[in-house]
């Protein structure tokens, strides 16, 4: 497996990893333009070079860095793919100066406090790190 920040990436490749969760788009335009607003990007490939995880960011560049979309194909979860994308990630942001904000489930919340990441209110969580 191969990590890498802000790699070229083909909207088709990102729409069929969104299908294997059952998220994908019918519109590849409207993808390729939500990587446009991108401030960067974590992506995982297999040794054959197919995209198996993903991880989009948005960011103000000074201080803030919203995490979206962390994507693992459907066939690799539970491989710690996940981890060694958000591991580098966290590492991105802090070379940056930048904190991240997440929001998700709270059946998420184990995954993602392995990170540093903590609650800050009740129902779907946004979770800071200061």
């Amino acid at each position: 497996m191969r990590i890498e920040r802000n790699a070229k990436i083909d909207v088709n490749e990102l729409n069929n990893l969104l299908k294997s969760i059952g998220w994908g788009l019918n519109s590849s335009q409207k993808l390729e333009e939500a990587l446009k607003l991108s401030w960067g990007w974590v992506t995982a490939r297999d040794d054959e070079n197919r995209l198996i995880g993903f991880v989009q960011i948005l960011s103000d560049g000074i201080k803030h860095a919203y995490i979206l979309r962390l994507l693992v194909h459907n066939k690799y979860q539970g491989k710690g793919i996940g981890t060694k994308i958000m591991e580098n990630l966290m590492e991105l942001l802090e070379e940056n100066n930048l904190s991240p904000v997440l929001l998700t489930k709270p059946s998420e919340e184990g995954f993602y406090s392995k990170f540093g990441l903590s609650r800050s209110n009740k129902g779907f969580i946004s979770l800071f790190k200061w």
